[in-house]
């Protein structure tokens, strides 16, 4: 299983340190508060820690982490190779991934970093070897050690550098990507995947979880709440409202299958997608066919002379 932030990454470990009798903790940044509320069992007894000097003036790292160690009887190690973040039971189990023990790591506190973590149940010999090279490579902060690290630390004075902020955003560019197409054939298959994710397949797996993260699908609304909300979004996200906006501009307010495909190979920007465009491009056009037919009743879609036609019919009602 793998853990996640904004749902389950701090409670997993947590988790996973009560549920063993000893963990080693390798964590490249550390601040205290958020170990001390996923080590409330008392079972971590031994954290290796970068503790660059730098990381310390800049704070990303605790250098009251020294005092905790010594009040929680903790061996702390410092070792300024350190990247990984793992937490191992001194035997063949681990937890590891990508998140630091800080507030936006672990912690999902305030605008938490997008992390990831796993468990592996069955290390062997080469694994264990590797935990035990970094440890017997890292230095034991004793306390001259520390008194050293911490005079360098309050004698350094840091510039101050504003640097420029530029925000992770969706601009128009985004919106036309390939990856922006909606991948489940009808909104009923999209609901029943959504609702019931058990019964669904690899390749079901990967559409319908692209949809729901395209469209932003809240937990837990029922059929026709989800209806409601997809048809909401779907006509609000602007490269439906484009390609809509370029149907009813043709002189038949009606465009085919070639010139559908046409068009969204010159307005939009080729990414992997869950499904292969090249190959199932057909798909992919019946797929928007349906959905714009089905959430707009002003779109219609039929096959005259095997040619796939979709329609502008404000009046058909």
């Amino acid at each position: 299983m793998l853990y996640r932030s904004g749902c389950n990454l701090e409670s997993s470990a947590i988790k996973f340190i009560e549920n063993k009798e000893t963990i080693t903790l390798f964590s490249a940044y550390l601040k205290l508060d958020e170990l001390k509320s996923i080590n409330q069992s008392k079972k971590i007894n031994r954290i290796i820690v970068r503790w660059e000097i730098r990381d310390l003036c800049l704070k990303v790292s605790d250098i009251e982490l020294y005092d905790y160690c010594l009040d929680n009887n903790i061996t702390l190690y410092r070792n300024t190779r350190i990247h990984l973040k793992a937490f191992w039971n001194n035997a063949q189990d681990v937890l590891f991934g990508s998140a630091n023990v800080t507030g936006r790591g672990l912690g999902e506190k305030g605008k938490y970093n997008f992390e990831l973590n796993g468990i592996v149940q069955d290390i062997g010999y080469e694994d264990i070897s590797y935990f035990n090279e970094i440890i017997i490579n890292s230095e034991y902060v004793t306390s001259s050690l520390f008194d050293e690290i911490k005079n360098l630390v309050d004698q350094t004075e840091l510039p101050t550098i504003n640097y420029p902020k530029l925000k992770t955003k969706r601009n128009k560019e985004d919106y036309f990507l390939l990856s922006n197409l909606p991948m489940t054939k009808t909104i009923d298959e999209l609901y029943e995947g959504y609702y019931t994710p058990g019964n669904l397949n690899i390749d079901e797996i990967n559409y319908v979880s692209h949809d729901v993260a395209l469209y932003k699908i809240p937990k837990g609304l029922d059929k026709s709440d989800f209806h409601k909300y997809i048809q909401t979004t779907f006509n609000s996200h602007p490269f439906i409202i484009a390609l809509k906006e370029h149907i009813k501009s043709s002189p038949r307010q009606s465009l085919n299958y070639g010139s559908v495909v046409r068009w969204i190979q010159e307005n939009t920007t080729t990414v992997p997608t869950p499904r292969a465009w090249e190959i199932k491009q057909d798909i992919i056009v019946n797929i928007l066919y349906t959905w714009i037919c089905d959430l707009d009743d002003e779109f219609e879609w039929h096959t005259p002379n095997y040619s796939q036609i979709i329609s502008y019919r404000p009046n058909k009602n």
